[in-house]
Formats: C-alpha cells, structure tokens, sequence
C-alpha cells in the first residue's frame, strides 16, 4: 500500500464553535507536500469531564497527543491543543501518549461508525459563496449531518435507546479545482465560459483532468485511529 509511506503529524489542534456545534480543527503537516491539509473532527463527547464511560471512543489524534521530546512542557502541550476536556483558565488537562477513551463494553459494538468526508478545498465557492458549484454546502451540510445525535439501538428487547453525540471528521484537503490550484481554476473558468467544460479546461492549461491525491487523506485518517486494519470503522457520508 503506497499510503504507507505518507508521514502526517498533528501539529495543532484547537476547539471551533460552529453553526451546528462545537468541532476540533486539526492542522496537519506531511512529507508529501508543503500544504497545511485539514481535519475537522466533530465528537463533543470530548468535552466531558471524563466522569463517566462513554458508549464510543473518543477520535483523537495519536501525533498530536504523543510526546515530542524530552524537554517538552505541559504548556508545550497545552499550546498545541494535547489536552482532554474543556480548556479553560481553571481547567488545563495534559493529554498523554496513550490518551484514548475507551468505549463501555457492553454497547461499543452497536455504535454507529463515524461519519467521514473528503473534501477539497474551494475557496470560491466557500468564502465569497460563488454559485458555480455547491462545494460550500457540501460542507456545511456535512458538518451538520455529523453533529446530530445519534440513537443507539436498545441492548435489550423494548428497553430504553441511548442518545450519544454524532461523531465524524471531514478531511479538508487543500487541492483546490480538481488539484490545479487557484490561479489554474480561475483561469479554467473564463475557458468554461468560452464553452469548454471543466475536463477541456484543465487539459487545454496543461494540466490532468484531475490532479487530486487521497494518499495524504488516509494518512490522516489512520492517525485519527480510523480507517486502518486496527482502528475504527467509517461510514463515508461523501468524498468529493
């Protein structure tokens, strides 16, 4: 398997408020290419005070929680968000390398798999709200569909039905217009216009009919403990 050999590491991680709830951003650094690619990982059960078990496992990230050298201090660690609950003033929990929530045996096998996109960026669709495609509704119905609660089955016949927080991560992969980048995309635009769809476009610039790579993405998501032979199952709500 190629993406065996793709390096990711968790550099940061801090709580983002969104529409639809809180999440965490993760920023990544890799040994493929200089971009800053993305996970947003939604699991408010991280939020917990971590009196009691929960039903699924926490989605953390094995780089960012694992120790970075000898002469690390826990505000090293706290800065770069390796911390468990609510950080606050009066709350600062270091995580440890081997920090993972483990699920209550008697209903771990019934929950649901995360739900996971891929998603390349698209900063025309999604900051200035541009109507050539729906990139920026597709990630924000993503985020939203990850953020709904989630109803366990019964454990016994007409007994009660846990309620647990959705869980998911959206990959953000910064490969913008099919991978081409910005430039090429806007410049592929004004050829779309002339009437050339996006295939034509691309090829007529130089470039593949489509230059994005998933590689970096698996990476990611085997360092988030999903996806790999011995981690979590995912459900793919979509990959773009």
């Amino acid at each position: 398997d190629p993406s065996n050999s793709v390096q990711v590491k968790c550099m940061a991680r801090t709580r983002i408020p969104t529409p639809h709830g809180l999440a965490f951003l993760h920023l990544y650094h890799n040994n493929v290419d200089s971009k800053e690619h993305l996970a947003i990982v939604v699991d408010s059960a991280q939020f917990s005070d971590g009196s009691a078990t929960s039903p699924a496992s926490h989605i953390r990230s094995a780089s960012l929680d694992a120790k970075w050298g000898e002469d690390e201090t826990e505000m090293d660690r706290i800065t770069r968000g390796a911390y468990t609950g609510r950080l606050s003033s009066t709350s600062r929990n270091v995580s440890s390398p081997s920090t993972n929530s483990q699920p209550s045996s008697h209903s771990a096998s019934i929950v649901p798999a995360p739900l996971i996109r891929i998603h390349s960026e698209c900063f025309t669709g999604e900051t200035i709200g541009s109507m050539r495609c729906d990139c920026g509704e597709q990630l924000d119905e993503a985020i939203r569909l990850m953020s709904q609660p989630v109803l366990l089955p019964p454990t016994a016949p007409h007994g009660p039905r846990e309620r647990i927080p959705g869980r998911g991560v959206v990959v953000y992969m910064r490969q913008e217009g099919r991978g081409i980048g910005l430039l090429s995309k806007i410049r592929a635009y004004n050829l779309q216009d002339l009437g050339h769809d996006t295939v034509a476009a691309n090829l007529m610039l130089g470039h593949g009919a489509d230059e994005r790579r998933y590689d970096v993405a698996i990476a990611i998501l085997r360092d988030l403990g999903l996806g790999a032979e011995t981690g979590e199952g995912v459900k793919l709500l979509t990959n773009n």
